[in-house]
């Protein structure tokens, strides 16, 4: 996949560098505004997590900087800008799972980073199955929860440009959590997750203005704003006759 630089560049007004293949894209990014990889052989996850990065997708950093950025929505901002440019230049229809991923007909298309580089600094990385090969997601045991978009190749560069400009949008703009809660899939399930140190079991109810997702525990509500939250999923019923 060949990306316009200059393109993307015009577009943008970013500094923008481009390479086929890195270790990380957080580690290649040095002062550039953004990086885009065809191929990450050290992708970075949340936590202690590995992000699988083979070619076909899009691998982005891009650095943001204001006092006026909120650190605690920048995730789910972020999430709704995808979203959003994913819709606009591709015409797909996506979801969003709490609080990074971003989903397509149920399974992960899109994993979110964001790290503090310094005090009103960030770093925000973006990993895209854009047109990775199903194949591959499944040599990788990756099939049956991860999926390529598939998108064209030949579009590429203007996704790029625009979901650059939206995500730089996002990052000022008031973060809309009614709309996060409509995209959100865990939203009206029962989700699991670890809270001071115990895993617990709630209903998520909502998601706060902080971008917290609000989770129902009896009679109390808990608002999660970091950590892995599962989905439970019910056990198919045997419906053959007996």
């Amino acid at each position: 996949m060949i990306l316009d630089k200059r393109f993307i560049c015009q577009n943008t007004g970013m500094i923008v560098k481009i390479v086929q293949s890195c270790t990380s894209t957080f580690d290649e990014i040095g002062t550039y505004d953004a990086i885009i990889a065809g191929r990450q052989t050290n992708g970075v996850g949340r936590g202690d997590h590995t992000f699988y990065c083979p070619d076909g997708g899009l691998y982005i950093v891009m650095r943001v900087q204001g006092v006026h950025i909120d650190p605690h929505t920048l995730t789910p901002a972020v999430g709704l800008a995808v979203h959003d440019t994913v819709q606009a230049v591709l015409g797909l229809n996506t979801q969003i799972k709490w609080v990074n991923d971003i989903y397509y007909k149920g399974k992960k298309a899109v994993g979110i980073l964001c790290k503090t580089v310094r005090k009103a600094e960030y770093l925000i990385g973006i990993g895209i199955n854009y047109c990775t090969d199903p194949n591959e997601l499944i040599k990788a045991g990756l099939g049956d929860i991860a999926i390529s978009l598939q998108a064209p190749t030949a579009r590429a560069s203007e996704f790029v440009a625009g979901l650059l400009r939206t995500v730089k949008r996002a990052t000022i703009a008031s973060f809309d959590s009614e709309r996060y809660a409509r995209l959100c899939i865990n939203i009206g399930k029962d989700v699991e997750f670890v809270h001071n140190g115990v895993k617990v079991r709630g209903f998520a109810e909502s998601i706060g203005g902080d971008g917290s997702l609000i989770v129902r525990i009896g009679n109390a509500t808990v608002a999660v704003d970091a950590g892995e939250v599962s989905i439970i999923r019910e056990a198919p019923q045997n419906t053959e006759n007996k």
